[in-house]
């Protein structure tokens, strides 16, 4: 904030006009480039800060689509029309559609995946991080899928409420039962109890036909999950 107060105080002219004349000023050459000089330096520091504010250096993310191209060190989907490049290396965890895990040769292409990472650390794409084999067909025309955040979790009954990541106006009340699988980024099961207020998650859901705006969990893979530490026992 001192560094965008500065830029715009300097931007302004330096000798405020009055109702009465006075004599110009006289400033040295090298007065003036020492005044443009800091006038480069705080345009630099605001933008740098601009950067930071508007591309986070990670963020986590989850897309759905169909494998169209596989090379060695990237995958291309496309969703919609819209295709998208993830890079991939050794520290990528594939997954197919019956929950066990495989090499990169068991993907192919026009298979329909779920690709889970982030943005590189230099904002200069998406790394994969965990790629998992979907029917598309069923999560889309069968089923609901959102990512979003819990915001509360009921204490007397297994039902939480999620806004949605892209429409903060809207609430989905998501009922659990023995069926629904948790598991987290890295796929390792859950328990409902694991699941709390302010985890980012993606839900597959099917709509309650008996309570109106009410869903049944079927997937829920918790994007933020980390297991608490063990407590150390005492001698």
């Amino acid at each position: 904030m001192l560094w965008l107060i500065l830029f715009l105080t300097l931007a302004r002219p330096i000798f405020a006009q009055t109702d009465m004349p006075s004599p110009t000023p006289t400033i040295s050459p090298s007065a003036n480039d020492e005044i443009q000089k800091l006038r480069e330096v705080v345009s630099q520091k605001v933008a740098e800060k601009l950067r930071q504010i508007t591309n986070p250096a990670s963020t986590k993310k989850a897309f759905i689509g169909k494998v169209i191209q596989i090379d060695a060190n990237s995958m291309t989907v496309d969703s919609q029309g819209n295709s998208r490049t993830f890079s991939i290396n050794t520290d990528t965890v594939y997954i197919d559609i019956k929950g066990n895990k495989i090499k990169l040769t068991n993907i192919k292409v026009g298979q329909d995946i779920l690709v889970m990472g982030s943005n590189n650390s230099d904002n200069t794409g998406f790394a994969a991080k965990r790629i998992i084999i979907v029917d598309v067909a069923t999560i889309f025309y069968k089923r609901t899928v959102v990512v979003g955040k819990i915001v509360d979790v009921s204490r007397t009954s297994a039902i939480f409420s999620l806004i949605p990541i892209k429409n903060k106006n809207d609430l989905f009340q998501i009922k659990t039962d023995d069926k629904s699988v948790i598991f987290d980024s890295h796929h390792q099961k859950l328990k409902v109890t694991d699941l709390k207020s302010g985890q980012k998650i993606i839900a597959v859901l099917k709509p309650d036909p008996k309570i109106s705006k009410t869903y049944n969990a079927i997937n829920l893979i918790d994007l933020d999950y980390s297991p608490s530490p063990t407590p150390t026992k005492k001698p």
